[in-house]
């Protein structure tokens, strides 16, 4: 166990939000994607990462991640580009990568 310290309750309620975020598998493989690439993307090419999922639903996704601050917009002409706003989304794609290698 790393920790001897129980977490509180109101860290617990301010943190079951960005949990919600993360419960959504396409919402995870928008993460890894920007995070993997490392430089903001077109919503075209965040498309074409999730292994078919409809544009309409992708576009769902990213508004979700942006409102929650986990993804940063900006648009360039006529396209939206995406890119990482937080690190928070990166430091619990991690411990969801350590937990996932773990497991097999």
């Amino acid at each position: 166990m790393e920790s001897d310290t129980i977490l509180d309750m109101q860290t617990l309620e301010r943190l079951t939000p960005l949990l919600r975020v993360f419960s959504h598998p396409l919402r995870l493989r928008i993460i890894d994607f920007l995070e993997t690439m490392g430089t903001p993307q077109r919503v075209t090419d965040i498309v074409n990462a999730t292994e078919g999922a409809p544009q309409a639903i992708v576009s769902q996704q990213l508004k979700i991640l942006r409102e929650s601050g986990i993804l940063a917009a900006e648009r360039q002409g006529n396209s939206v580009y995406y890119s990482l706003g937080q690190s928070k989304g990166v430091a619990l794609l991690g411990c969801i990568r350590k937990v996932s290698a773990t497991d097999n």
